[in-house]
């Protein structure tokens, strides 16, 4: 028995032996494979940046005031921006030929980005640009390409490399500094040769081929002070930073240096990439401005609907004054003050019908039409709406006659009908419906279902701005910023728009906006024609959210954002859909940042399934389409 236990033990002890062993091994092969994962994730995010910046000045008979500046600033943003930065400068040929020698060998690494900065002198000869180093004791044109750089030579040294990406920055247009060889012809041309870009490269050049760019009146050239501005802001791109340097060149020069750019990129590289998302940028925008803006109304119209109170009334017409209650609130207010003052209770703004009968069944069909119409969600609903509009306006109401013609103009609830519309909107005109004016005259502006009479519009248009009535402002507005049937007046267009922003008009505050934006008849502000886009995109207003979307994705007057971009342009699809406004957004060369996020956000919603690559494809055009159609939360 002993014998036998001792066996058995060791058979145990075996066992547990070789458990241990298995359970070792497989504990090292989990902390191999670790380990593994761990070194690749780590080489998979290094990207190794390496810079060669060189800033030549102090030429012997052509000496130059910046470039020296202009390098140092460039060597100090790039180390910041995590390059290693190789600088030469006041270099000497030898110097510059060492240098880019060195800066080849460094590109050995595959995930390189590869930048080369040159600022100082630089020509053409025979098509060729080289760089001019110092003491090169060049005389004329013809001793150019035995004394100074080719950048031919910089570009196939960098071209060589395992590089992922190569930039090569040309700060060198500046005047030719040697005199003619007499032969004359294109061997002493101005600035420098266009240069195709070797595959995987951006070459930018501080001004157009054969132009002269500037040295720069203070410390910096205009070019790199401009680069160097764009650089560190988070989540711009490669392209976005030359952009915006053009941009910046061009105002601070009056438009006398364009900067230019020959690219054959295939990736994406970001000086700084963005990696939280700032207050701004993060704030979602409405899904719906336009539901949400109906909803607040009938929640805020329910709690007042019964008051008999003219100044709480007001106060709604105040806070909504392009809502559905706006009509019946002022209806309200009319027949309150008839009470209060025994007299029959008529109203200017919008009109009247005798204090009888049918007038109050017409107020009161009206009511059930307005609530309707703002709780509508189906079609049958809506139609509904439409109907008790129309009884109401047989009646004889104004408020119901404008609906009902407002109903056929937009073909909601009832087929599109522009000579209807015209119809009914002529018959609360003439009871005094500044509304229905305003409307009217839009009519015969663009003769939609009346005869085109511009003189007929600006009847209307001033009769209803007369009496404070936001869309005649907006329009009398448009005709003097157009000069379309009248003088134009840019003051006059201000001066109108601005009455009708006071009453919280969408169009009014879209339409100011693009004059700030221009800055037709007052300097251009860029702050306020944000805050009206906003205001007006809110409102639901297609064409505002549009604008917002392009000054988004172009960063201009807003922090550039791709996720805002593309927010907004869908906003401007749906808002653009509900109000029979088509808004082309393949028609535009949007960037490709807002193009993926679009695409992301469509994916998002459901309705998109392919490929994040931002290309519009069919794909896209369709979710495109459906997100117009859709409401999406």
């Amino acid at each position: 028995m002993a014998v036998k236990a001792v066996k058995h033990g060791s058979h145990v002890l075996r066992a547990v032996c070789a458990s241990v062993k298995r359970a070792a091994l497989e504990l090292a092969r989990l902390l191999a494979f670790v380990c593994l994962i761990a070194l690749l994730t780590c080489g998979a995010k290094a990207e190794t940046r390496v810079a060669l910046v060189v800033g030549n000045a102090k030429y012997g008979a052509n000496p130059l005031k910046n470039p020296r500046h202009d390098a140092e600033l460039m060597s100090r943003t790039l180390s910041g921006l995590g390059f290693e930065v190789l600088s030469v400068y006041d270099g000497g040929a030898a110097e510059m030929r060492k240098a880019v020698t060195e800066f080849g060998r460094s590109l050995q690494a595959p995930d390189t980005v590869a930048l080369f900065y040159y600022a100082g002198h630089g020509v053409q000869a025979e098509g060729e640009n080289y760089l001019i180093p110092l003491g090169a004791g060049i005389a004329s044109m013809s001793e150019v390409a035995i004394n100074a750089i080719s950048l031919s030579d910089v570009l196939k040294s960098m071209a060589r490399s395992n590089a992922r990406m190569n930039i090569v920055i040309l700060d060198a247009c500046r005047d030719n500094p040697f005199a003619m060889d007499g032969r004359g012809g294109a061997s002493g041309a101005s600035g420098l040769a266009p240069v195709v870009a070797p595959a995987g490269t951006i070459i930018g050049y501080a001004t157009a081929p054969g132009q002269v760019a500037r040295d720069g009146g203070g410390d910096n050239s205009p070019y790199t002070a401009a680069l160097v501005a764009n650089m560190p802001a988070p989540g711009l791109t490669l392209e976005d930073v030359f952009r915006n340097a053009r941009r910046r060149v061009l105002s601070v020069t009056a438009g006398k240096q364009t900067p230019w750019e020959h690219s054959s990129l295939v990736g994406e590289f970001y000086f700084k990439p963005k990696t939280t998302e700032s207050e701004t940028n993060s704030r979602k925008p409405a899904a719906d401005p336009a539901t949400q803006l109906r909803l607040a109304e009938l929640e805020a119209w329910e709690k007042i609907k019964d008051s008999k109170d003219p100044s709480i009334l007001t106060a709604h017409i105040a806070n909504f004054p392009d809502g559905l209650f706006a009509e019946l609130a002022t209806v309200k207010i009319a027949k309150l003050q008839s009470a209060s003052t025994k007299s029959p209770w008529t109203w200017v703004v919008t009109g009247g019908v005798d204090r009888d009968a049918g007038g109050q069944e017409a107020t009161a069909l009206y009511e059930r039409a307005v609530k309707l119409d703002a709780e509508s969600t189906t079609p049958e609903q809506r139609v509904a709406a439409v109907e008790l509009y129309g009884e109401a306006a047989v009646l004889g109401l104004p408020a119901a006659m404008f609906s009902y013609g407002r109903a056929y103009d937009k073909g909601r609830g009832v087929i599109k009908n522009l000579s209807e519309a015209a119809h009914w909107y002529g018959l609360a005109a003439e009871k005094n419906h500044a509304g229905a004016m305003a409307a009217l005259g839009t009519m015969f502006e663009f003769g939609e279902g009346v005869k085109l009479d511009l003189a007929e519009a600006l009847r209307l248009y001033r009769l209803s701005a007369d009496v404070g009535e936001p869309a005649g402002q907006a329009s009398l507005g448009y005709l003097f910023a157009q000069g379309k049937g009248v003088a134009r007046s840019p003051a006059e267009a201000r001066r109108l728009y601005l009455l009708a922003v006071e009453k919280g008009h969408a169009r009014a505050m879209f339409n100011l906006a693009l004059m700030d934006l221009r800055g037709d008849g007052a300097h251009a502000n860029l702050v306020n024609a944000v805050k009206l886009l906003q205001l007006a995109c809110d409102k639901g207003h297609a064409g505002a959210a549009e604008e917002l979307a392009f000054l988004y994705d172009e960063g201009r007057g807003v922090a550039r954002s791709p996720k805002l971009a593309a927010e907004h342009l869908i906003l401007a699809l749906k808002a653009g859909h509900r109000d029979g406004r088509k808004i082309e957004v393949v028609s535009r060369a949007w960037t490709f940042a807002t193009k993926r996020e679009l695409q992301r956000q469509l994916a998002g919603k459901g309705l998109y399934g392919g490929t994040i690559h931002g290309f519009f494809n069919d794909a896209t055009r369709k979710a495109l389409m459906a997100a117009a159609e859709k409401e999406l939360d």
